[in-house]
């Protein structure tokens, strides 16, 4: 196995395959966990946030309101969703009362 070196468990199943040997995808992976052969992804650390910044930041006015009904109190939040090659943005507005997504984009 070490002639696949940098090869998952499933692209090792399938060379194994190819080449005309009968193995099973979770046995090869118990193996290879087993040998310490395993892959671990590499992830890129993708920063979203700047705290160290020079502007004003404001109170928390929502910090002491009761909420009792709808649409008295709405929030907002930004995220990243991972996608296979790349990530987008989503922005979400929520109704703190219900917790019901008022709208996205």
């Amino acid at each position: 196995m070490l002639e696949f070196a940098g090869y998952g468990y499933r692209r090792v199943t399938a060379e194994l395959k190819r080449r005309g040997y009968i193995i099973n995808h979770k046995k090869l992976l118990r193996i290879m966990r087993e040998n310490n052969l395993s892959l671990r992804k590499k992830h890129k650390f993708v920063r979203t946030t700047d705290s160290n910044h020079c502007f004003f930041i404001y109170p928390n006015l929502a910090k002491s309101l009761i909420r009792d009904r709808i649409n008295q109190l709405l929030v907002a939040d930004i995220t990243y969703i991972h996608l296979r090659f790349d990530f987008a943005y989503l922005a979400a507005i929520l109704d703190a009362f219900s917790r019901k997504v008022v709208g996205w984009a």
